[in-house]
Parts: C-alpha cells; sequence; structure tokens
C-alpha cells in the first residue's frame, strides 16, 4: 500500500528532522491513530466493492496529507502553524470517518 510506504517516509523525515527537539504530542498521537487506520484500512480493503476500489486512493491520500500537514506545520506558509495543524486533524479524523462508513456499509 501506497499509504504504508508514504507514512514511513513521513516519520522517519520527522524524526530525523527533529532529534534534537521535543517531540510533541500532537505527532504522537497523530502516529497512533495513522497505525490504527493503516491497520483497519489493509485488513478491511479486501472486502471493498470493485467501484470503490478504484476510487481508493481517497483513503490513501487524504491520510498522507493530513499526516504531513500535523508533523510539518511550517511548510505551509499560506496559513499559520496551529490553523495547518487543526487542517490536518480534520482531515485524519475525516478519513477515519469515512473509512468507518464504509465499513459499515459493507457490513
Amino acid at each position: 500500500m501506497i499509504l504504508t510506504i508514504i507514512a514511513l517516509c513521513l516519520v522517519t523525515s520527522y524524526f530525523y528532522c527533529n532529534k534534537d527537539d521535543v517531540v510533541y504530542f500532537d505527532a504522537l498521537l497523530s502516529l497512533l491513530l495513522v497505525v490504527f487506520y493503516i491497520t483497519a484500512y489493509i485488513y478491511f480493503s479486501a472486502h471493498f466493492p470493485p467501484h470503490i476500489k478504484r476510487a481508493g486512493f481517497i483513503f490513501e491520500l487524504l491520510p498522507a496529507s493530513s499526516l504531513c500537514a500535523i508533523l510539518f506545520p511550517d511548510w505551509n506558509t499560506r496559513f499559520s502553524q496551529d490553523v495547518t495543524v487543526r487542517l490536518g486533524w480534520a482531515g485524519l479524523l475525516l478519513s477515519c470517518i469515512m473509512l468507518a462508513s464504509l465499513v459499515n456499509y459493507i457490513g
């Protein structure tokens, strides 16, 4: 899964760039949520209908970009870091809700 590769690259670069700094609670909590999301997505993706499998990149792209916004809020120069982190959390929670509703639809 491409989400797993992207998440591993983001986490590795986050800890590499912040090896002397403080690791924030938002970062750790988002990492735990992404691990849970990836586990659930891999487990349930075998049962997705074929038309959802083709549109499944939204289930991988949205959490990856949200994780990037939470881990690296200073990359966004348009908004403040606080707004970027909040938008990242909104995207991550939205992707969890979408996956939960899809699992409920399948079951």
